[in-house]
Protein backbone atom coordinates (compact mmCIF):
# COMPACT_ATOMS: atom_id res chain seq x y z
CA UNK A 1 0.00 0.00 0.00
CA UNK A 2 1.27 3.53 -0.79
CA UNK A 3 2.26 5.98 1.93
CA UNK A 4 -0.83 8.02 1.04
CA UNK A 5 -2.99 4.93 1.48
CA UNK A 6 -1.28 4.11 4.77
CA UNK A 7 -1.96 7.61 6.07
CA UNK A 8 -5.64 7.47 5.12
CA UNK A 9 -6.03 3.98 6.59
CA UNK A 10 -4.42 5.03 9.89
CA UNK A 11 -6.69 8.05 10.17
CA UNK A 12 -9.84 6.09 9.34
CA UNK A 13 -9.01 3.39 11.90
CA UNK A 14 -8.39 6.02 14.58
CA UNK A 15 -11.62 7.83 13.71
CA UNK A 16 -13.57 4.59 14.11
CA UNK A 17 -11.88 3.88 17.44
CA UNK A 18 -12.73 7.37 18.70
CA UNK A 19 -16.26 7.08 17.23
CA UNK A 20 -15.74 10.27 15.25
CA UNK A 21 -17.16 10.98 11.82
CA UNK A 22 -15.10 12.77 9.18
CA UNK A 23 -17.45 15.73 9.52
CA UNK A 24 -17.05 15.86 13.30
CA UNK A 25 -13.27 15.63 13.01
CA UNK A 26 -13.23 18.42 10.41
CA UNK A 27 -15.31 20.64 12.62
CA UNK A 28 -13.14 19.97 15.67
CA UNK A 29 -9.96 20.91 13.77
CA UNK A 30 -11.57 23.84 11.95
CA UNK A 31 -10.91 22.21 8.55
CA UNK A 32 -13.16 22.02 5.52
CA UNK A 33 -15.05 18.71 5.48
CA UNK A 34 -14.55 18.26 1.74
CA UNK A 35 -10.78 18.78 2.08
CA UNK A 36 -10.43 16.06 4.71
CA UNK A 37 -12.62 13.74 2.67
CA UNK A 38 -10.37 14.23 -0.37
CA UNK A 39 -7.29 13.45 1.73
CA UNK A 40 -8.82 10.28 3.15
CA UNK A 41 -9.94 9.12 -0.29
CA UNK A 42 -6.40 9.58 -1.67
CA UNK A 43 -7.34 12.44 -3.96
CA UNK A 44 -5.18 14.99 -2.16
CA UNK A 45 -1.98 14.87 -0.13
CA UNK A 46 -2.19 15.60 3.59
CA UNK A 47 -0.46 18.82 4.62
CA UNK A 48 1.97 18.93 7.53
CA UNK A 49 -0.49 21.15 9.38
CA UNK A 50 -3.38 18.71 8.89
CA UNK A 51 -1.25 15.76 10.02
CA UNK A 52 -0.18 17.58 13.21
CA UNK A 53 -3.82 18.52 13.91
CA UNK A 54 -4.94 14.91 13.43
CA UNK A 55 -2.15 13.74 15.76
CA UNK A 56 -3.45 16.07 18.47
CA UNK A 57 -7.09 15.19 17.85
CA UNK A 58 -6.60 11.42 17.78
CA UNK A 59 -3.70 11.10 20.24
CA UNK A 60 -1.57 9.38 17.59
CA UNK A 61 1.82 10.16 19.19
CA UNK A 62 3.17 11.86 16.06
CA UNK A 63 2.68 8.78 13.87
CA UNK A 64 0.40 10.59 11.42
CA UNK A 65 2.82 13.50 11.10
CA UNK A 66 5.62 11.03 10.42
CA UNK A 67 3.58 9.19 7.78
CA UNK A 68 2.60 12.46 6.12
CA UNK A 69 6.28 13.43 6.14
CA UNK A 70 7.00 10.47 3.88
CA UNK A 71 4.70 12.08 1.33
CA UNK A 72 5.84 15.67 1.76
CA UNK A 73 9.55 15.22 2.54
CA UNK A 74 10.45 18.88 3.01
CA UNK A 75 11.81 21.11 5.76
CA UNK A 76 8.40 22.39 6.79
CA UNK A 77 7.38 18.83 7.62
CA UNK A 78 10.45 18.32 9.81
CA UNK A 79 9.45 21.34 11.83
CA UNK A 80 5.88 20.16 12.22
CA UNK A 81 7.01 16.70 13.30
CA UNK A 82 9.22 18.10 16.05
CA UNK A 83 6.44 20.32 17.31
CA UNK A 84 3.86 17.55 17.29
CA UNK A 85 6.15 15.05 19.00
CA UNK A 86 7.07 17.53 21.69
CA UNK A 87 3.57 18.22 22.97
CA UNK A 88 1.11 15.64 21.75
CA UNK A 89 2.80 12.34 22.48
CA UNK A 90 1.13 11.65 25.81
CA UNK A 91 2.25 11.98 29.41
CA UNK A 92 5.75 13.45 29.75
CA UNK A 93 6.17 13.94 26.01
CA UNK A 94 7.45 17.50 26.26
CA UNK A 95 10.56 16.31 28.06
CA UNK A 96 11.45 13.45 25.76
CA UNK A 97 15.10 12.87 25.08
CA UNK A 98 16.05 14.74 21.91
CA UNK A 99 18.71 12.26 20.79
CA UNK A 100 18.41 11.65 17.10
CA UNK A 101 16.82 15.06 16.57
CA UNK A 102 20.05 17.03 16.71
CA UNK A 103 20.29 19.39 13.78
CA UNK A 104 16.58 19.14 13.00
CA UNK A 105 14.92 22.58 12.92
CA UNK A 106 12.57 23.50 15.75
CA UNK A 107 10.19 26.37 16.25
CA UNK A 108 9.68 27.87 19.66
CA UNK A 109 7.44 30.79 20.51
CA UNK A 110 8.45 34.41 20.84
CA UNK A 111 7.18 36.36 23.84
CA UNK A 112 4.76 39.19 23.22
CA UNK A 113 6.46 42.57 22.96
CA UNK A 114 7.73 43.71 26.34
CA UNK A 115 6.83 40.44 28.07
CA UNK A 116 8.85 37.53 29.38
CA UNK A 117 7.82 34.03 28.32
CA UNK A 118 5.89 33.49 31.54
CA UNK A 119 3.97 36.74 31.09
CA UNK A 120 3.24 35.83 27.48
CA UNK A 121 1.80 32.49 28.55
CA UNK A 122 -0.32 34.11 31.26
CA UNK A 123 -1.62 36.63 28.74
CA UNK A 124 -2.51 33.82 26.34
CA UNK A 125 -4.30 31.91 29.11
CA UNK A 126 -6.41 34.94 30.07
CA UNK A 127 -7.26 35.63 26.45
CA UNK A 128 -8.43 32.08 25.76
CA UNK A 129 -10.36 31.88 29.03
CA UNK A 130 -12.30 34.90 27.83
CA UNK A 131 -12.75 33.62 24.27
CA UNK A 132 -13.87 30.24 25.58
CA UNK A 133 -16.88 31.91 27.20
CA UNK A 134 -18.04 33.18 23.82
CA UNK A 135 -16.85 30.71 21.19
CA UNK A 136 -16.36 27.23 22.64
CA UNK A 137 -13.82 24.51 22.07
CA UNK A 138 -14.67 23.62 18.45
CA UNK A 139 -12.96 26.72 17.06
CA UNK A 140 -10.40 27.41 19.81
CA UNK A 141 -8.76 24.03 20.30
CA UNK A 142 -6.56 24.11 17.22
CA UNK A 143 -4.99 27.59 17.63
CA UNK A 144 -4.16 27.13 21.31
CA UNK A 145 -2.86 23.60 20.79
CA UNK A 146 -0.47 24.99 18.17
CA UNK A 147 0.76 27.62 20.62
CA UNK A 148 1.31 25.00 23.32
CA UNK A 149 3.14 22.74 20.87
CA UNK A 150 5.56 25.53 20.06
CA UNK A 151 5.93 26.50 23.70
CA UNK A 152 6.99 22.91 24.38
CA UNK A 153 10.19 23.62 22.45
CA UNK A 154 11.06 26.34 24.97
CA UNK A 155 10.12 24.07 27.86
CA UNK A 156 12.70 21.51 26.75
CA UNK A 157 15.31 24.24 27.14
CA UNK A 158 14.76 24.39 30.91
CA UNK A 159 12.73 27.57 31.16
CA UNK A 160 12.14 29.16 34.62
CA UNK A 161 9.73 27.36 36.94
CA UNK A 162 7.14 30.13 36.63
CA UNK A 163 6.94 29.65 32.88
CA UNK A 164 6.77 25.87 33.41
CA UNK A 165 3.68 26.29 35.59
CA UNK A 166 2.07 28.50 32.95
CA UNK A 167 2.86 25.81 30.39
CA UNK A 168 1.01 23.30 32.58
CA UNK A 169 -1.95 25.66 32.90
CA UNK A 170 -2.09 26.09 29.14
CA UNK A 171 -2.04 22.31 28.68
CA UNK A 172 -5.01 22.13 31.03
CA UNK A 173 -6.79 24.82 29.00
CA UNK A 174 -6.16 23.00 25.72
CA UNK A 175 -7.44 19.81 27.36
CA UNK A 176 -10.63 21.62 28.33
CA UNK A 177 -11.11 22.96 24.80
CA UNK A 178 -10.57 19.45 23.43
CA UNK A 179 -13.11 18.12 25.92
CA UNK A 180 -15.62 20.80 24.92
CA UNK A 181 -15.14 19.70 21.30
CA UNK A 182 -15.58 16.02 22.29
CA UNK A 183 -11.95 15.23 21.36
CA UNK A 184 -11.49 12.88 24.28
CA UNK A 185 -8.17 11.30 23.35
CA UNK A 186 -6.52 14.68 22.88
CA UNK A 187 -8.12 15.99 26.07
CA UNK A 188 -6.69 13.14 28.12
CA UNK A 189 -3.20 13.72 26.68
CA UNK A 190 -3.23 17.40 27.64
CA UNK A 191 -4.69 16.75 31.10
CA UNK A 192 -2.01 14.12 31.71
CA UNK A 193 0.63 16.64 30.73
CA UNK A 194 -0.83 19.21 33.14
CA UNK A 195 -0.75 16.62 35.94
CA UNK A 196 2.86 15.81 35.12
CA UNK A 197 3.87 19.48 35.09
CA UNK A 198 2.07 20.04 38.38
CA UNK A 199 4.12 17.22 39.90
CA UNK A 200 7.37 18.41 38.29
CA UNK A 201 6.83 21.98 39.50
CA UNK A 202 5.63 20.87 42.96
CA UNK A 203 2.32 22.67 42.39
CA UNK A 204 -0.46 20.57 43.99
CA UNK A 205 -3.13 23.07 42.92
CA UNK A 206 -2.43 22.57 39.23
CA UNK A 207 -2.18 18.81 39.63
CA UNK A 208 -5.45 18.64 41.55
CA UNK A 209 -7.19 20.88 39.02
CA UNK A 210 -6.10 18.71 36.09
CA UNK A 211 -7.29 15.59 37.90
CA UNK A 212 -10.63 17.29 38.49
CA UNK A 213 -10.92 17.98 34.77
CA UNK A 214 -10.25 14.30 34.15
CA UNK A 215 -13.09 13.52 36.55
CA UNK A 216 -15.39 15.84 34.62
CA UNK A 217 -14.37 14.20 31.36
CA UNK A 218 -15.31 10.77 32.72
CA UNK A 219 -18.62 12.22 33.93
CA UNK A 220 -19.45 13.47 30.45
CA UNK A 221 -18.50 10.10 28.98
CA UNK A 222 -20.85 8.30 31.36
CA UNK A 223 -17.99 6.54 33.17
CA UNK A 224 -19.02 7.37 36.71
CA UNK A 225 -16.75 5.11 38.76
CA UNK A 226 -13.47 6.51 37.36
CA UNK A 227 -15.01 10.00 37.58
CA UNK A 228 -15.42 9.52 41.32
CA UNK A 229 -11.90 8.08 41.68
CA UNK A 230 -10.30 11.08 39.96
CA UNK A 231 -12.37 13.52 42.03
CA UNK A 232 -11.46 11.80 45.28
CA UNK A 233 -7.77 11.73 44.38
CA UNK A 234 -7.84 15.41 43.48
CA UNK A 235 -9.56 16.65 46.62
CA UNK A 236 -7.26 14.71 48.98
CA UNK A 237 -4.08 15.88 47.26
CA UNK A 238 -2.26 18.12 49.77
CA UNK A 239 -5.58 19.81 50.56
CA UNK A 240 -3.96 22.07 53.16
CA UNK A 241 -1.94 23.69 50.35
CA UNK A 242 -4.95 24.38 48.13
CA UNK A 243 -6.68 27.76 47.93
CA UNK A 244 -10.38 28.21 48.80
CA UNK A 245 -11.37 28.61 45.15
CA UNK A 246 -9.54 25.45 44.10
CA UNK A 247 -11.17 23.56 46.96
CA UNK A 248 -14.56 24.95 45.89
CA UNK A 249 -14.06 23.64 42.36
CA UNK A 250 -12.85 20.26 43.62
CA UNK A 251 -15.86 20.00 45.91
CA UNK A 252 -18.30 20.58 43.06
CA UNK A 253 -16.55 17.94 40.92
CA UNK A 254 -16.73 15.44 43.78
CA UNK A 255 -20.39 16.28 44.32
CA UNK A 256 -21.13 15.81 40.63
CA UNK A 257 -19.44 12.41 40.56
CA UNK A 258 -21.46 11.28 43.59
CA UNK A 259 -24.69 12.64 42.07
CA UNK A 260 -24.19 10.68 38.84
CA UNK A 261 -23.79 7.52 40.92
CA UNK A 262 -26.93 8.32 42.90
CA UNK A 263 -25.00 8.88 46.14
CA UNK A 264 -27.34 11.56 47.43
CA UNK A 265 -26.00 12.02 50.95
CA UNK A 266 -22.37 12.13 49.80
CA UNK A 267 -23.26 14.58 47.04
CA UNK A 268 -25.03 17.00 49.38
CA UNK A 269 -22.17 16.78 51.87
CA UNK A 270 -19.68 17.68 49.13
CA UNK A 271 -21.86 20.59 48.02
CA UNK A 272 -21.99 21.93 51.58
CA UNK A 273 -18.20 21.72 51.80
CA UNK A 274 -17.86 23.51 48.47
CA UNK A 275 -20.13 26.31 49.66
CA UNK A 276 -18.14 26.67 52.88
CA UNK A 277 -14.90 26.87 50.88
CA UNK A 278 -16.45 29.43 48.54
CA UNK A 279 -17.33 31.61 51.54
CA UNK A 280 -13.59 31.78 52.33
CA UNK A 281 -12.60 33.06 48.88
CA UNK A 282 -10.58 36.26 49.14
CA UNK A 283 -8.37 35.14 51.99
CA UNK A 284 -5.62 33.97 49.59
CA UNK A 285 -4.46 34.89 46.12
CA UNK A 286 -6.04 32.55 43.58
CA UNK A 287 -4.43 31.15 40.42
CA UNK A 288 -5.82 32.36 37.11
CA UNK A 289 -6.86 28.91 35.91
CA UNK A 290 -9.73 28.81 38.43
CA UNK A 291 -10.97 32.32 37.68
CA UNK A 292 -14.07 30.79 36.06
CA UNK A 293 -15.23 29.52 39.47
CA UNK A 294 -17.65 32.16 40.75
CA UNK A 295 -21.13 32.35 42.24
CA UNK A 296 -22.59 31.53 38.82
CA UNK A 297 -20.50 28.38 38.43
CA UNK A 298 -21.28 27.20 41.97
CA UNK A 299 -25.04 27.66 41.49
CA UNK A 300 -24.90 25.93 38.12
CA UNK A 301 -22.98 22.95 39.52
CA UNK A 302 -25.49 22.66 42.35
CA UNK A 303 -28.27 22.64 39.76
CA UNK A 304 -26.53 19.91 37.75
CA UNK A 305 -26.14 17.78 40.88
CA UNK A 306 -29.76 18.22 41.90
CA UNK A 307 -30.88 17.30 38.38
CA UNK A 308 -28.76 14.14 38.40
CA UNK A 309 -30.34 13.20 41.74
CA UNK A 310 -33.84 13.81 40.39
CA UNK A 311 -34.42 16.78 42.74
CA UNK A 312 -36.03 18.84 40.00
CA UNK A 313 -37.40 21.72 42.05
CA UNK A 314 -34.08 22.40 43.75
CA UNK A 315 -32.39 22.11 40.36
CA UNK A 316 -34.77 24.68 38.85
CA UNK A 317 -34.04 27.09 41.70
CA UNK A 318 -30.25 26.77 41.35
CA UNK A 319 -30.22 26.90 37.55
CA UNK A 320 -32.58 29.86 37.43
CA UNK A 321 -30.29 31.63 39.88
CA UNK A 322 -27.25 30.86 37.72
CA UNK A 323 -28.97 32.13 34.57
CA UNK A 324 -30.07 35.31 36.36
CA UNK A 325 -26.54 35.98 37.60
CA UNK A 326 -25.23 35.42 34.07
CA UNK A 327 -27.61 38.05 32.71
CA UNK A 328 -26.37 40.61 35.22
CA UNK A 329 -22.67 39.85 35.58
CA UNK A 330 -21.54 37.85 32.54
CA UNK A 331 -23.81 38.22 29.50
CA UNK A 332 -20.88 37.26 27.25
CA UNK A 333 -20.85 33.68 28.56
CA UNK A 334 -23.13 32.36 25.83
CA UNK A 335 -22.08 28.72 26.04
CA UNK A 336 -22.77 28.62 29.77
CA UNK A 337 -26.23 30.07 29.17
CA UNK A 338 -27.00 27.40 26.56
CA UNK A 339 -25.75 24.67 28.90
CA UNK A 340 -27.80 25.90 31.84
CA UNK A 341 -30.92 26.33 29.71
CA UNK A 342 -30.59 22.79 28.38
CA UNK A 343 -30.42 21.50 31.94
CA UNK A 344 -33.39 23.65 32.94
CA UNK A 345 -35.37 22.22 30.03
CA UNK A 346 -34.66 18.71 31.36
CA UNK A 347 -35.91 19.78 34.79
CA UNK A 348 -39.22 20.99 33.35
CA UNK A 349 -39.59 17.76 31.38
CA UNK A 350 -38.89 15.76 34.54
CA UNK A 351 -41.80 17.63 36.18
CA UNK A 352 -44.10 16.93 33.22
CA UNK A 353 -44.11 20.54 32.04
CA UNK A 354 -43.57 19.59 28.40
CA UNK A 355 -44.46 22.91 26.78
CA UNK A 356 -42.22 24.86 29.17
CA UNK A 357 -39.43 22.35 28.55
CA UNK A 358 -39.70 22.79 24.78
CA UNK A 359 -39.82 26.56 25.07
CA UNK A 360 -36.67 26.59 27.21
CA UNK A 361 -34.97 24.08 24.92
CA UNK A 362 -35.81 26.25 21.89
CA UNK A 363 -34.21 29.24 23.57
CA UNK A 364 -31.06 27.20 24.15
CA UNK A 365 -31.13 25.97 20.57
CA UNK A 366 -31.34 29.52 19.21
CA UNK A 367 -28.35 30.63 21.27
CA UNK A 368 -26.33 27.53 20.33
CA UNK A 369 -25.95 28.90 16.79
CA UNK A 370 -23.62 31.55 18.19
CA UNK A 371 -21.05 29.12 19.57
CA UNK A 372 -19.05 26.05 18.61
CA UNK A 373 -19.30 23.40 21.32
CA UNK A 374 -19.84 19.75 20.43
CA UNK A 375 -20.40 19.07 24.12
CA UNK A 376 -23.35 21.46 24.27
CA UNK A 377 -24.69 20.08 20.99
CA UNK A 378 -24.71 16.66 22.64
CA UNK A 379 -26.72 18.01 25.57
CA UNK A 380 -29.34 19.44 23.20
CA UNK A 381 -29.40 16.15 21.33
CA UNK A 382 -30.00 14.27 24.57
CA UNK A 383 -32.92 16.59 25.33
CA UNK A 384 -34.38 16.01 21.86
CA UNK A 385 -34.20 12.24 22.40
CA UNK A 386 -35.82 12.52 25.84
CA UNK A 387 -38.91 14.04 24.19
CA UNK A 388 -39.74 10.72 22.47
CA UNK A 389 -42.58 9.78 24.89
CA UNK A 390 -44.34 13.04 23.94
CA UNK A 391 -43.90 12.78 20.18
CA UNK A 392 -47.55 13.63 19.50
CA UNK A 393 -47.49 16.94 21.40
CA UNK A 394 -47.40 19.97 19.11
CA UNK A 395 -44.66 21.80 21.04
CA UNK A 396 -42.50 18.67 20.88
CA UNK A 397 -43.07 18.31 17.13
CA UNK A 398 -42.05 21.94 16.64
CA UNK A 399 -38.90 21.62 18.77
CA UNK A 400 -37.73 18.38 17.15
CA UNK A 401 -38.12 19.86 13.68
CA UNK A 402 -36.25 22.98 14.77
CA UNK A 403 -33.52 20.80 16.23
CA UNK A 404 -33.31 18.71 13.04
CA UNK A 405 -32.83 21.80 10.88
CA UNK A 406 -30.23 23.27 13.25
CA UNK A 407 -28.35 19.98 13.48
CA UNK A 408 -28.10 19.76 9.71
CA UNK A 409 -27.06 23.38 9.29
CA UNK A 410 -24.44 23.17 12.02
CA UNK A 411 -23.27 19.68 11.01
CA UNK A 412 -24.04 18.10 14.39
CA UNK A 413 -24.68 14.69 12.83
Amino acid sequence: MSSGGDFARMVRVSLREQKLSIRAASRAMNYDHAFLSRVLSGKQRPSAELAASLDALLGADGKLTEKAGELIGNTEECESRNISDSANGGEGAVFRDLKGMAGAPTLGISPFDGMALQESGEHMLKMFLHLDDELGGDSLFLPLSRYVSRMAVNVREKIPSGALIVFGQLNQMVGWLALDANNHAAARNYFNEAVRVGHEADNPGLKASALAYMSLQETYRGRQTPALSFAQEAITLNSHQLTPLIRTMLGTRLARAHACLGNGASCLKALDAARNDFDQVGSLEEPGYVSYVDAIEVAAQEGACYLDLGMSQKAVTSLTSAIGLLSIHAPNRVRDRVHYLSRLAKCYLLDGEVEQACQTGSHALDLSRMIGSARVADRLGEFAVSLAPYSGVSSVIDFREKYRVAAQELAWF
